[in-house]
């Protein structure tokens, strides 16, 4: 499922809802679900997963077509610490030809 993921902490610590929104703490990509772990792969690329998140729990899915915050462990310096992804999927848009395309952020 192709999403955009907005990352709420940094090294376990919450990251303050001011900076939350900056773009080092968001990316997209491809996310995979292996029992109990989320994987973010490089869209569209056969590569391994850029970021991982251990024992990976749903805690709430938004209404309509809202994203869900998934809760587990990344490493960070060689220790795990909890991180939390807001998780939404990458809407599509009608180019001026008339075909469907994925809204990826430039």
């Amino acid at each position: 499922m192709f999403v955009r993921i907005r990352r709420l902490r940094y090294a376990g610590r919450r990251i303050p809802d001011h900076e939350a929104d900056r773009p080092e703490h968001q990316t997209t990509g491809d996310l995979h679900s292996f029992g109990g772990r989320f994987e973010l792969h490089p869209p569209l690329a056969n590569a391994g997963p850029r970021d991982v998140l251990h024992d990976a729990r749903v805690i709430g899915i938004g209404p309509g077509v809202g994203g869900m915050l998934v809760r587990g462990f990344e490493e960070h310096r060689g220790a795990a610490v909890l991180q939390e992804w807001e998780v939404t999927p990458l809407e599509t848009v009608v180019g001026a030809d008339g075909l469907r395309r994925w809204n990826w952020p430039r």
